[in-house]
């Protein structure tokens, strides 16, 4: 056997064979049941059942910690926002629609703010109050909503404007007649968030600015149990493993949160729902940004 024989086939025996990496992508029925579920345990719907989202340019507020350290979180929490398409003030001063307050006793501070002004906590009947402002998580956000008509009157009257979700006030009048659209939207006028700075201390910064950009940019349930979704709500939940506890925004995050601004805000409320999972699905199959290196 000739010399150059022999040596190319020990250099073909000395290669290892190439690594093939494969995986199943979720096939559309997995992603719709992800979406479904997802929607199911995170939006809130408000009076009028539809789901609130920023109307107006939101401004951050952050007080509690190092100057630094509030600013950061406050510019972490724009820029969210902005990426996903949410419009921000970030002149100083604004007036600020969404506070978060680093507090060694939320629950005295949840008080002495519903003290001074009840529709700080948001939406809710007489009998709902002690458990509203009930502090139940190390991070827990309060929403105040709106109602926003088309002009039109309602059955007491009242011409189509913006009004706040008040228990016992007329909502502006919509299109009854129409099985398409109500005429009506739900907004965001206010959010207050509390984190328990005990609970917080050792924690990243900037993980903590993604729970708190979710908090502020959709109104979220308070948690019971740990999230089954993945879902950076779970970060701070003491009800989940270290293991279910993403420290940024995950791709079912994003896509919600894309989902809820690209929905149709005025159609009825019964569709509005299919219509954000709908909106979630589309984001979650398209395929994810690349990564520079």
């Amino acid at each position: 056997m000739r010399l150059e024989f022999v040596l190319l086939a020990l250099l073909l025996a000395a290669q290892e064979p190439p690594i093939i990496v494969t995986g199943e992508r979720p096939n559309a029925e997995q992603i719709h049941r992800e979406a479904h579920d997802f929607v199911e345990s995170h939006a809130v719907r408000t009076r009028i059942g539809q789901y609130a989202r920023w109307h107006v340019p939101i401004c951050v507020r952050t007080w509690g910690l190092p100057l630094e350290l509030n600013a950061r979180i406050s510019n972490r929490v724009m820029d969210i926002a902005d990426s996903i398409g949410i419009r921000t003030n970030r002149a100083d001063p604004c007036r600020p629609n969404v506070r978060i307050g680093f507090t060694t006793e939320p629950q005295r501070m949840i008080r002495a703010a519903a003290r001074r002004n009840s529709l700080i906590v948001g939406f809710h009947y007489a009998s709902e109050g002690a458990r509203l402002m009930r502090v139940r998580q190390p991070v827990q956000a309060w929403y105040v909503t709106t109602t926003s008509g088309d002009g039109s009157r309602n059955q007491g009257g009242v011409i189509g404007t913006e009004t706040i979700d008040v228990a016992g006030q007329p909502v502006p009048g919509g299109r009854s007649d129409s099985r398409l659209t109500a005429g009506l939207s739900s907004g965001l006028a206010h959010v207050l968030i509390f984190a328990d700075v005990r609970v917080a201390e050792g924690q990243d910064t900037d993980a903590i600015a993604e729970l708190l950009a979710f908090l502020a940019l959709a109104q979220t349930p308070v948690a019971e149990a740990c999230n089954d979704s993945d879902t950076i709500v779970n970060l701070m939940n003491p009800a989940c493993p270290p293991e279910r506890r993403p420290v940024a925004l995950t791709r079912a995050d994003t896509a919600y949160l894309r989902a809820l601004y690209e929905m149709n805000a005025t159609i009825i409320a019964q569709h509005q729902r299919g219509d954000l999972v709908t909106h979630m699905v589309r984001e979650m199959e398209s395929p994810p940004p690349a990564h520079p290196e």
